[in-house]
């Protein structure tokens, strides 16, 4: 897949940073049992499979990622999303400040003088976006970003940012990662978070399907609402099995219909939910790169497998509820 703005194509998939895979004692929130030397062997299974996309952030996979990179000799070959201004328990931390900050404690954990695709991981929509999109276009003079874009970050906000960096002759955001997969966000599940699911943010995918500008997606698989570790008539199982998160951003009888009808396409071409769902985002008119965690290589071999599932224009509107 090709993007405006970048020289290398996209794999179909981006390997998600938050998991197992990429986790040391710098992220403790994220457990794991394997050593380093059996994550580096699931990962270069992925990079075997024709994986070389990682998203990753300043506060997740930035440490492993770089350091199996370099082990392998493979540093400048990867292609890498990255994210800064995260907030803190003390400040929001979108500032040119914390933005140059945490740009150059990325590259040196990821061990690199450039960065492919660099987001600003929340928003403070008090800071005028004046002060913000200079210091990424400067950063892109420099040669040190590809593109640059935005995660959690309202459509409003992002059409603001591109008015103001096209009114100025700056380089505009070219990328947005906000929630997006089959299943309606029907809440927040933890905060400061942006989906672009629904028919209340219809106008929105009608805008990124005209500017062209890709999304990657994360959370596919809606904190696995739509992943088929549930069936679709065993609602109260689904309360022990998702998390608070998926609880309170999925548990919805219109969900519940969505992973009905995703059984029934699973079951009519001999597939699992979970790649009837990712075929639905790869085969959206919007260009959909889905962000996927796991601990080992098949389930990112059933997801490349997915994206090869022909499902119809009826199929698609049908799953949505349409």
């Amino acid at each position: 897949m090709k993007i405006e703005g970048l020289d290398v194509a996209l794999a179909p998939i981006m390997i998600g940073t938050s998991s197992a895979l990429f986790t040391d004692e710098t992220t403790p929130w994220i457990h794991t049992d394997l050593t380093q030397e059996e994550q580096f062997a699931v990962i270069d299974e992925l990079w075997d499979m024709g994986l070389h996309c990682f998203d990753c952030s300043a506060g997740y996979g930035e440490n492993v990622l770089g350091a199996y990179l370099k082990s392998r000799k493979r540093t400048d070959e990867a292609v890498i999303l990255t994210k800064g201004c995260h907030p803190n328990f003390y400040r929001k931390r979108v500032t040119s400040f914390d933005l140059l900050s945490d740009f150059h404690d990325s590259m040196a954990k990821l061990k690199r003088d450039y960065i492919d695709i660099y987001m600003l991981h929340r928003d403070d929509p008090d800071v005028p976006v004046s002060e913000i999109i200079p210091t990424l276009d400067q950063l892109k003079k420099e040669g040190k970003i590809g593109i640059y874009g935005a995660s959690n970050w309202s459509m409003e906000r992002v059409r603001e940012a591109n008015a103001f960096a096209k009114s100025n002759g700056m380089e505009p955001f070219r990328a947005i990662s906000p929630h997006y997969s089959l299943a309606h966000q029907i809440n927040d599940p933890w905060g400061g978070g942006v989906s672009i699911t629904g028919p209340e943010h219809a106008e929105d995918r009608r805008w990124l399907i005209e500017q062209k500008m890709p999304v990657f997606a994360y959370s596919s698989m809606s904190c696995g609402f739509i992943s088929g570790m549930f069936k679709s008539n065993e609602k109260e199982a689904a309360k022990k099995l998702l998390s608070p998160p998926g609880m309170k951003g999925y548990y919805a009888d219109e969900n519940f219909e969505r992973l009905a009808r995703a059984e029934q396409l699973a079951e009519k071409y001999g597939v699992t939910v979970a790649q009837i769902s990712m075929a639905w985002l790869f085969r959206q008119e919007l260009q959909v790169i889905p962000l996927q965690g796991g601990e080992n290589a098949q389930m990112y071999r059933q997801t490349l497998e997915a994206s090869k599932i022909e499902l119809s224009r009826d199929e698609i509107h049908w799953l949505n509820l349409e």
